[in-house]
């Protein structure tokens, strides 16, 4: 009795160890989420800063006004929704008497809630972050700082402050802060990674009972640590060596692939071989999705305007992959957390069936933009200026009446088998290449929930546009009606007004439709918006096909089958017709 006794007091004692350490490991990863949360603005305002560049380099002999836009006026409309007041204690969130905020700084509140959850633990006066206070105070500052300048530049560009900038001298001066807090954020960025990443190995190393759960992490930071030296080499402006670095992350991807059902299928540290499942999920998806986020880079010859080097147009074009393959990484972090897994998967196990002491690990940080203000452009050599004549598809472009595409995209897991986003994507970037600036694109994602990532943005901001279709990836289950009452949310105040809206449903599956779904599609309809459904998925019998289109038919919208039209057909129809 008295053995037992000691075994259970070992047991439980062993138990509350485990559960300090996890808990002490969440709280250094709500440091990662606010780096993360960081770096969603972080691109934004690059991109901002790009567009400013390129206005001054498109007014160099009279300010052309066509150029001068930004987040600021892109996102003109007002949000509203349940609990909004909470993010009003932020003094960066602005709302007006009706309890409305400026749309733009939606996309600031996660990193903004983040900041606070990190200052409260760093407030206290006995925490584990005083080990690495000075790198995360630095961090906060200077991102804190880029978002200073950065919203002098918005209101330098909504205020239309460039009308009486004489030389731009205003502007110009914006830039070099832009340029000098980019990389200030960059650089405290990596020193905080660095520390965070020593001080868990030395303070919580993880616990060798979930070998098969660090083994298959093992797999996955040999992949993460060649990245990251490529990177280096990268912001160096060294691009010699990315065919040797594609060659072996092929090589990674593959043997990667080959260990998956080795390293997870059976894993036992759950109490539960069936939820191995949940962890092999995430590990295959970190290995499958770089096909369609990385595999392009070695290849690409990464145009840029002649106002943005090519080094840093490549560098960035590898931080948008980069951060996509950081996701599904982190994915694997998540589930790996007992806490986490037991919210992931009520629908199939019992908390009992959970072991909720396994191990917490150190998510991982995403890359920061890089941004070079060149004051001076390189003048090109002088040519004679040939008008080239409209063809083909061009002309059918530039014959049509302006349009507004809201893509509405299936995220779910399943797209990504037979290379289907992929191609979706390609198709989508080529159409954006022909489109005139009059042309609008928006683009909403639905899986598990639904996710605006662009709205109303001008054609002419063309790779703006192509990167975040590139950084589009499936994960998930299918949620149509959540992606229906987003579209009606975004063109409630981006509706084109003088031209054609049109929503193009895109997934591989069939899937009914409730009648909820079904008053969303009858609403925009009367609000004169096309609806159309482009299907991606396997041939369908005579029999099934017939049912399959009458359904779509009863309701009005308009069906294109990829089984009997090229997608690039498809998407260009609805664009002109």
């Amino acid at each position: 009795m008295k053995f037992l006794i000691l075994l259970a007091g070992l047991f439980i004692s062993g138990t509350l160890f485990s559960q300090a350490r996890n808990q002490k490991m969440r709280e250094i990863n709500h440091v990662v989420e606010f780096m993360n949360a960081f770096s969603r603005c972080n691109q934004d305002w690059y991109f901002d800063a790009v567009q400013l560049q390129k206005g001054l380099h498109a007014s160099t002999q009279k300010v052309n006004e066509n150029y001068f836009y930004c987040s600021k006026t892109q996102q003109s409309g007002l949000l509203s929704y349940t609990d909004i007041e909470k993010s009003f204690r932020f003094k960066e969130i602005t709302p007006n008497t009706q309890n409305q905020i400026p749309a733009y700084q939606s996309d600031y509140i996660p990193w903004l809630e983040a900041r606070e959850l990190v200052l409260k633990v760093l407030s206290k006066p006995k925490n584990q972050y005083t080990s690495f206070a000075p790198v995360l105070t630095k961090y906060i500052a200077s991102s804190d700082s880029l978002y200073g300048v950065h919203t002098e530049l918005i209101n330098y560009v909504s205020d239309k402050q460039f009308r009486s900038d004489t030389q731009f001298q205003t502007a110009k001066r914006i830039l070099r802060d832009h340029e000098r807090w980019f990389r200030h954020c960059y650089v405290s960025s990596k020193e905080l990674d660095s520390v965070l990443v020593e001080f868990c190995n030395f303070h919580y190393p993880p616990f060798p009972s979930h070998k098969e759960l660090q083994q298959g992490l093992q797999e996955l930071n040999l992949t993460m640590n060649l990245l990251t030296n490529w990177e280096r080499e990268l912001y160096a402006e060294n691009l010699s060596n990315n065919a040797k670095y594609d060659a072996k992350i092929r090589l990674l991807n593959a043997e990667g692939l080959k260990n998956d059902s080795l390293y997870l299928y059976k894993t036992r540290g759950y109490n539960a071989l069936r939820s191995g499942f949940w962890l092999h999920t995430r590990y295959r998806t970190f290995y499958t999705a770089m096909h369609s986020q990385i595999y392009w880079f070695a290849s690409s010859k990464h145009p840029s305007e002649s106002f943005i080097k090519k080094s840093q147009q490549a560098y960035n074009d590898f931080v948008r992959s980069y951060n996509a393959i950081v996701e599904d990484y982190n994915d694997y972090i998540a589930i790996a957390d007992g806490l986490t897994f037991t919210k992931t998967s009520d629908c199939c196990l019992a908390p009992s069936e959970i072991d909720t002491s396994q191990n917490v690990l150190l998510m991982a940080p995403k890359l920061l933009y890089k941004f070079e203000y060149r004051e001076e452009i390189p003048k090109p050599e002088a040519k004679d200026s040939v008008v080239t004549p409209l063809t083909g598809d061009e002309l059918l472009i530039h014959n049509a009446l302006p349009h507004h595409l809201i893509y509405l995209l299936d995220a779910s897991s399943s797209m990504n088998e037979s290379g289907k986003l992929a191609h979706l994507k390609e198709n989508a970037t080529n159409l954006v290449k022909i489109q005139r600036e009059v042309d609008r694109i928006s683009i909403v994602t639905f899986s598990g929930k639904a996710n605006t990532l662009l709205q109303s943005v001008p054609c002419s901001q063309k790779k703006h546009i192509a990167e975040k279709i590139e950084r589009i990836h499936a994960f998930g289950q299918t949620n149509i009606q959540s992606g229906f009452e987003m579209v009606k949310s975004l063109l409630h105040s981006d509706k084109l007004e003088k031209g054609v809206n049109s929503v193009i449903l895109i997934t591989d599956g069939e899937f009914p439709l409730s009648d909820e779904t079904k008053t969303l599609i009858n609403e925009l309809k009367a609000n004169q918006i096309g609806i159309c459904f482009v299907y991606l998925g396997e041939k369908m019998n005579k029999k099934d096909a017939k049912a399959f289109q009458k359904t779509y038919t009863d309701l009005g919208v308009i069906l294109y089958d990829t089984n009997r039209i090229d997608l690039k057909d498809a998407l260009l129809k609805i664009a002109t017709e």
